[in-house]
């Protein structure tokens, strides 16, 4: 009996003393197994056996480190960086709630150190909370939340956005436009799936060649620039900024001069631009019969925009004589007809509470087409002028040269009529060069 006593009491004591020196450690006030953890931990850094005097530097340096690394928040067809220097950690509070909850009364000496995890308060400047805001499709309060969560224990830099859900109700439209495809294009068709159901994300840039990718060379340089030049149209009837755009050079005949866009992999030319508006996009496209029509949809439309074209300067075609045996003595043909170069400038109307702003957008130049003329290289026949009468003024016989052969001089008096000039764009003849300079010639 003595001995199961003896026994009872041995197990008892083994028990208590289990009970009282087992290390425990606490989270948010909960005590968990010391299995769970061995080490004690600020914002996640174990600062087990490190002395008071070391404890600040040590996490100091930890979140230097982890401040390296630009912070990802994304979600489906988003992505922004935020930089975490914009995020304020309050490393004396977090000490001193470390070393309160693991302090020991002094009777308590033999007690096992508690272990204890505690995050850093962290806050986030008014930079970091402006750049959620103006993504324009995120709930601001519940993502930035969660960034602030993962910095307080130093986690991973990819965070997952939440998504607004009144953002993505995209049904006021606000640019769209509609064109015949090109009989001479091909590949239009392969293209559109990549452009349907795109997702315009508030200040990121948007690049046409990207989005296409291997698939752009489905498409002939005739099927990439049209499907370039509805786009272009489109954007212009939007707030978005264009970061690039080429122009084809020549008027092609299902858009006006100067909205026309030239998009060539190999040469490096890309159709590109940027959301400034403060709203969610989407940009729908589809091929209805023969025409593309492409549309960018927002949940409000808050602003008026026109497109205004202006013509600056009309220059006039040369003419271009070539001469040839197989006609006859004073005959021609007009081999090509001759066609007007112009300079048009684009401008951009932003009309929002009354208010307007014009944008200067573009301007580009469209050479002349000259006027070609073949001649016959036969000699003329000569026609005698008639005698003038005696009394008449004698004409200046350089004006009576006839080269053509038609019996009249080549060259006569213009009349007032003639010299009248019609109200509109200053008419030039000339040409611009490769540096962008313009060249005036003669008629």
């Amino acid at each position: 009996m003595k001995k199961i006593i003896t026994i009872t009491v041995l197990l008892i004591g083994i028990f208590i003393l289990a009970v009282v020196c087992l290390p425990n450690f606490i989270i948010n006030g909960k005590v968990f197994a010391s299995d769970e953890t061995k080490s004690s931990t600020i914002g996640g850094i174990k600062v087990g056996g490190v002395n008071s005097a070391n404890l600040l530097p040590t996490v100091e340096k930890a979140i230097k480190d982890w401040q390296q690394t630009e912070i990802n928040v994304k979600s489906t067809n988003i992505s922004k960086t935020i930089d975490p220097k914009q995020l304020i950690f309050d490393t004396t509070t977090a000490i001193s709630q470390f070393e309160l909850l693991t302090k020991k009364p002094w009777y308590a000496f033999w007690k096992n150190e508690k272990i204890v995890h505690i995050p850093i308060p962290v806050t986030a400047s008014d930079t970091v909370i402006q750049e959620l805001d103006e993504m324009g499709i995120l709930d601001t309060d519940k993502t930035l939340q969660k960034i602030i969560v993962q910095a307080s224990y130093l986690k991973e830099h990819e965070v997952e956005a939440v998504i607004n859900a009144a953002a993505l109700q995209m049904q006021e439209r606000i640019a769209f436009q509609i064109a015949d495809v090109p009989t001479d294009s091909q590949g239009v068709a392969k293209l559109i799936p990549l452009l349907n159901d795109v997702t315009l994300v508030p200040n990121q840039s948007f690049s046409l060649l990207s989005l296409l990718g291997e698939q752009a060379g489905a498409a002939n340089d005739t099927g990439l620039d049209f499907v370039a030049s509805i786009l272009y149209s489109v954007i212009l009837q939007t707030e978005y900024e264009v970061l690039e755009r080429h122009s084809q050079q020549t008027k092609p005949n299902y858009l006006q001069l100067g909205i026309e866009a030239d998009v060539n992999a190999a040469l490096a030319k890309d159709l590109q631009f940027i959301n400034r508006s403060h709203q969610l996009g989407k940009m729908q496209a589809t091929i209805e019969g023969n025409q593309l029509k492409i549309e960018i949809f927002t949940a409000v439309k808050d602003k008026d925009i026109t497109v205004r074209i202006s013509k600056d300067k009309i220059v006039k075609p040369r003419t271009i004589y070539r001469y040839s045996e197989d006609l006859k003595a004073g005959q021609e043909r007009v081999e090509q007809e001759g066609k007007e170069g112009v300079r048009v400038e684009v401008y951009r109307s932003i009309v929002e509470n009354g208010a307007m702003e014009e944008q200067f957008i573009s301007r580009d130049y469209y050479a002349p087409q000259n006027r070609i003329v073949t001649r016959s290289s036969q000699e003329p026949i000569t026609v005698t002028p008639p005698t003038k009468n005696a009394g008449q003024s004698i004409a200046d016989p350089d004006l009576e040269i006839d080269l053509d052969g038609n019996g009249l001089p080549d060259i006569k008096p213009s009349t007032p009529e003639e010299s009248e000039q019609e109200d509109g764009p200053e008419i030039v003849y000339g040409y611009y060069d490769k540096g962008g300079n313009f060249v005036q010639t003669s008629p």
